[in-house]
């Protein structure tokens, strides 16, 4: 067994998730805390960036739960939350869609999921990006799957096993 699969094995029991396989079976486990598709097209421009590999995007999903994200959220994310958003100094102008979800993700009223497939295959899933506060659904998600995403997010102290897998990976 190698040092990593030990880690993945510790974090498994950590995060109380079991293995994970395939891009399917990330979505049904989402689909677990309410999550439902989102179509990420319509805001590629807002989503896509260095931690994100538009052409092997397949699936993205969201999940707007408050209670649940607020009781799963870090402390220091509780701190940089952002609801009810502050009032736009050009209130009377139209918003569109982004903004409003935009104010979601600060806000912790929701957090969008891309799951990106392999370069070798369409089912496997080879990088994921958690947009909004999510720590602990990247973190839990990366135990499941054994896959570490490019993004690392917020790392705190409770995310030790998190930080020895990008040690490992030389990250």
């Amino acid at each position: 067994m190698t040092a990593y699969q030990k880690l993945l094995d510790q974090a498994r029991n950590t995060y109380h998730v079991a293995e994970i396989q395939g891009i399917e079976g990330v979505a049904h486990w989402l689909k677990t805390f309410g999550a439902v598709s989102f179509d990420y097209e319509k805001y590629t421009e807002a989503l896509f960036d260095e931690f994100v590999n538009p052409e092997l995007v397949v699936a993205a999903y969201t999940i707007c739960d408050p209670a649940l994200l607020a009781s799963r959220a870090r402390a220091i994310e509780h701190e940089m939350k952002e609801w009810p958003p502050e009032e736009d100094e050009y209130s009377g102008l139209p918003r569109d869609e982004w903004d409003t979800i935009q104010d979601e993700l600060s806000g912790m009223q929701r957090l969008i999921v891309l799951l990106e497939r392999t370069s070798q295959n369409n089912t496997d899933i080879g990088n994921f990006r958690v947009a909004g506060f999510g720590q602990w659904l990247r973190e839990t998600l990366w135990a499941a799957t054994g896959v570490l995403p490019l993004d690392s997010g917020a790392i705190t102290k409770e995310s030790y096993l998190f930080t020895q897998a990008y040690e490992l990976h030389k990250r």
